[in-house]
């Protein structure tokens, strides 16, 4: 496994779906001189990434999960993710195609923000922003400040 070195601020995204992945990646694009998308296909391998930080690696300011992946779905990850006590502080998304009142309460009850997968870019740069919301309000004016 590759370790990051960058003084960029990480953002850990977990979907099975490459047209997802990339639709996220070109959004974060325009705060690509202080954020670093980092991509797992599945909620197992993100997980295996994060319990291998070490207290000198530089944490994620967000971890977005898609909901509906194969080995691990995003609200296994996230239950399991709540089980590491050094994401305590780490605002983690659900990102999902679902609009259904159990599966926000369901991200409610785990301390997540649920967001609803968009139909296209134009509706991915508006969530983006969405998930830049979640960050702590200093990492938030840092990644702006920075992508503007």
């Amino acid at each position: 496994m590759t370790k990051y070195t960058t003084s960029k601020h990480i953002v850990v995204y977990a979907d099975d779906d490459p047209d997802d992945v990339e639709l996220v990646q070109e959004a974060f694009e325009q705060f690509a001189s202080n954020v670093e998308v980092i991509t797992f296909a599945d909620g197992s391998r993100a997980l295996s990434y994060l319990r291998n930080l070490t207290e000198a690696d530089l944490l994620p300011c967000l971890i977005i999960l898609d909901v509906n992946m194969p080995v691990l779905n995003g609200k296994e990850t996230l239950l399991r993710l709540r089980q590491l006590h050094k994401y305590d502080n780490v605002p983690v998304v659900l990102f999902t195609t679902s609009s259904m009142p159990v599966d926000r309460q369901f991200a409610t009850h785990n301390n997540a923000g649920f967001v609803t997968k968009p139909l296209g870019f134009e509706q991915m740069e508006m969530i983006t922003h969405s998930f830049i919301d979640h960050c702590s309000e200093e990492t938030q004016k840092k990644i702006r400040r920075m992508g503007s």
